[in-house]
């Protein structure tokens, strides 16, 4: 069983049916699941990975990024983001190898200027077990809006790596810092 990855752009539409009725599954998210909506807006270019076994979903992953501005500077960033295991599935590493397909590529595809995303902290041994993925001291915010989605008020981990040469050597601009995603309401990292 190999990890797979596509475009979410060109993804055909059966697969993507198939994942939205997973992570709605995975998620536990009340109401119908709308298997023909988009995964991700078109402008994040999102990349799917994702297991089959037995020809059904098994697990899943993405990478989208977008451009952030911090302290003036503009930076490309990658999130790891929509990791879910069919609940039928876990506990065989089927979302480790997912993650782990998916922090590679966000690593190393020369996209991205830094790499960040939120979760429980009850799931960072996962990550950091799964991809070396480790806690940072930095609060993402989704935009400017004064009820915005934040990471400390959500109770989320941060994981934050500076990718490129660039975004290590602007390391003090994201040492302690709050990052904002600009990111329409509601949506959050």
């Amino acid at each position: 069983m190999n990890v797979l990855t596509i475009p979410c752009e060109g993804m055909p539409q059966p697969l993507r049916r198939e994942i939205n009725a997973m992570l709605h599954l995975a998620y536990r998210c009340d109401g119908e699941v709308s298997p023909d909506e988009a995964l991700h807006r078109p402008e994040l270019e999102a990349r799917a990975f994702y297991l089959k076994d037995n020809g059904r979903l098994a697990a899943y992953a993405s990478v989208f990024g977008k451009a952030i501005t911090q302290q003036g500077r503009v930076f490309s960033l990658g999130s790891l983001g929509c990791v879910a295991t069919h609940p039928e599935l876990r506990g065989r590493g089927l979302g480790e190898r997912v993650v782990v397909a998916a922090s590679d590529w966000l690593r190393t595809c020369g996209r991205y200027d830094i790499a960040a995303f939120s979760c429980d902290a009850g799931l960072l041994p996962f990550y950091r077990r799964a991809a070396g993925w480790e806690a940072a001291d930095v609060v993402l915010v989704a935009n400017e809006n004064e009820n915005a989605l934040r990471s400390d008020t959500l109770g989320k981990v941060v994981m934050l790596e500076l990718l490129s040469g660039r975004a290590r050597t602007a390391e003090p601009l994201f040492r302690g810092a709050t990052i904002n995603l600009d990111l329409p309401p509601g949506e959050f990292v």
